[in-house]
């Protein structure tokens, strides 16, 4: 039994067939592809790439030939604040991991490179026009030596401008060509400001991987939605309301011949409830800081979670997001702008709370008990009480 689990759990570390990968869309003589970069908010609580060339698959495993010039469009409106980088292992400067820059040789490589400023690294560009100085690759630059720039300074910081200055300051567009012939392992596409966004790549010579097996592993799974949440287009609210901690509901009154709205309706309970259990906590860590961490974590995720089921609903209707004279468009951008930033400062407040060493989540259940009856303890409230004064909350920072 043991030799046959084995078995099973080496077998998985191989890699699907070079077939299987997706090689963006290339130019007859296969010198040049490219990729047209999105992201798909709805799936998992902080969204994953997808590529229009490789369908809508989230994530998906890319293939790279050794010395082919690959383009990744990055003008799509999703893309705003997800900035594209290249790494040896998962997620990057997220997690101290080296990225493909052009003083860092592969893992395990003995080339010289890093020596020369040489090595494989992304160029960016912006409007047209590359923002570094470094180049491995003639039809972008002219190939340099012992300069570091390949335009990510310039490029991320774009992409926490207001989301409607970004558009304007487009298109945008990473171009990478992996010229070290002696690199034996995958490489990762993430994202520069959202961890937990890694994809694989595969680096192909003559069309074969050159590491069969899909190594560094990535140190996380990728979510799995729920029907609900898909319904939705929300993350982890499955089975959350109805809950003893929650009123019987939180949206009054929707006509029963709306069958659109009231699906809605019910999203947005859900999303509430989850904010008021969320938002109810013990005070151990004895620290101010980590009880306005603890609070706003969930309204943040309550706000992203809102933002997602209605764009998801479709009843935005914008063409140009630019159209400031259209109120769809101008709450689009809201929209955008409410997923974006409030997962970036989520992300943000866990660091603070793991850097601090208090929990990630310091949650208590009280008990129900009537508007105007007695207490007995000092867990004990009226939970209609508490939970009036949490919508406030959130409608006011909302």
């Amino acid at each position: 039994m043991k030799l046959i689990l084995s078995t099973l759990l080496t077998a998985s570390l191989f890699s699907a067939s070079s077939a299987d990968l997706c090689k963006g869309s290339c130019s007859a003589d296969g010198t040049q592809c490219s990729f047209t970069v999105k992201v798909n908010f709805f799936e998992g609580e902080w969204g994953y790439f997808t590529f229009e060339e490789c369908g809508d698959a989230p994530n998906p495993t890319l293939g790279l030939e050794l010395g082919v010039t690959y383009t990744f469009d990055q003008t799509e409106i999703s893309n705003y604040m997800h900035p594209l980088g290249f790494s040896y292992f998962a997620d990057g400067a997220h997690d101290d991991q080296d990225e493909l820059e052009p003083g860092i040789a592969p893992p395990g490589s003995d080339s010289s490179c890093d020596e020369s400023a040489s090595c494989a690294a992304p160029m960016y560009e912006v409007a047209g026009e590359y923002v570094g100085e470094y180049s491995n690759n003639a039809k972008i630059a002219n190939i340099t030596t012992g300069n570091e720039n390949f335009g990510l300074d310039d490029y991320e910081p774009l992409f926490f401008f207001p989301i409607l200055e970004w558009k304007g300051m487009g298109p945008y567009q990473v171009t990478l060509k992996l010229t070290d012939d002696d690199i034996n392992s995958d490489i990762f596409y993430f994202c520069h400001i959202h961890q937990y966004m890694t994809g694989r790549i595969k680096v192909l010579k003559d069309g074969e991987k050159i590491n069969a097996m899909d190594t560094p592993a990535i140190p996380y799974d990728y979510h799995q939605i729920s029907d609900f949440d898909a319904g939705c287009g929300t993350y982890n609210l499955d089975g959350v309301f109805p809950h003893e901690m929650c009123p019987e509901q939180f949206v009054c009154n929707i006509p029963d011949d709306n069958a659109e709205l009231m699906a809605f309706g019910q999203c947005i309970e859900s999303m509430n409830c989850a904010m008021v259990r969320g938002m109810t906590n013990n005070v151990e860590s004895g620290s101010e800081v980590a009880l306005f961490l603890h609070q706003m974590i969930p309204h943040h995720q309550n706000a992203v979670n809102m933002a997602k089921a209605l764009l998801k609903t479709g009843k935005v209707e914008c063409d140009d997001i630019e159209d400031e004279d259209n109120n769809h468009c101008v709450l689009e951008a809201i929209l955008r702008d409410i997923i974006n930033n409030q997962n970036f400062q989520i992300q943000q407040m866990q660091a603070i709370l793991d850097g601090e060493g208090y929990p990630e989540t310091d949650q208590c259940v009280l008990k129900k008990t009537p508007l105007n009856g007695p207490t007995s303890g000092a867990s004990t409230f009226a939970l209609s009480s508490i939970t009036s004064v949490f919508v406030a909350f959130a409608a006011f920072f909302l």
